[in-house]
This record gives C-alpha cells, structure tokens and sequence, in this order.
C-alpha cells in the first residue's frame, strides 16, 4: 500500500526542528530552561539537517552553513554568558536570529 501525502525530506524536518530551537532561544527571557533546551534543540536540528546540507535553498543557496555557524553562536553565547551575560545574550540572540534567517531563506516551498 502507498500513501498518497509525500513524506516530509529528513532535512526539511531538520530545518523545522533548527527554527522551533532557535525561537526556544529568543524566548529565554523568560528562564535559562528556554535557553539551554532551544540550543539544545537548535543542535539537534543542524545535525538532522545535514545529510541536505548540499542542497540550496529557494532564496538562499547555502543556508545549511549559515545555519551552522548560528548555532555555533548560540553555543558560544551561552558558555560566555556564564560569565559575562550581556555579551553572551548579545550573541545567543545574534546566532538565534541567523538560523531564523537560514530557515526562513533556506526551507523548500513544499516539502519534497
């Protein structure tokens, strides 16, 4: 038997995952717990993204690499901002926003 709805490509559920992650991310002015699950969600989705990471996207070609390096960011900014939180939020938030963006730009019209 087959279905007739396309299965959802495994870098499009990446992608979906990242952009859930990084508004995770924005949303940490209401508690750490919202900062650390949303990086730790935003990392999970760069990595069920990879194996599409070749791929370019409708308006943004290499939207996987931009995804990644926001996810770094936001990695960065939270160690730093155990020490120094005004810096550390400044680039969470900077590497939330590029991976909104990566999503935004790099996501298939319709899934595949």
């Amino acid at each position: 038997m087959s279905s007739t709805s396309a299965p959802v490509a495994v870098g499009f559920a990446g992608q979906l995952i990242a952009g859930a992650g990084a508004v995770l991310v924005l949303l940490a002015s209401f508690g750490p717990g919202f900062e650390y699950a949303g990086v730790a969600v935003l990392v999970l989705g760069v990595v069920v993204s990879a194996p599409d990471a070749g791929a370019p996207g409708p308006h943004l070609s290499d939207w996987w690499t931009v995804l990644a390096l926001g996810s770094l960011a936001c990695l960065i900014g939270v160690v730093l901002g155990l020490l120094l939180p005004v810096p550390g939020a400044i680039i969470l938030s900077a590497g939330a926003i590029a991976a909104l963006v990566a999503v935004g730009l790099g996501s298939p019209v319709a899934p595949e």
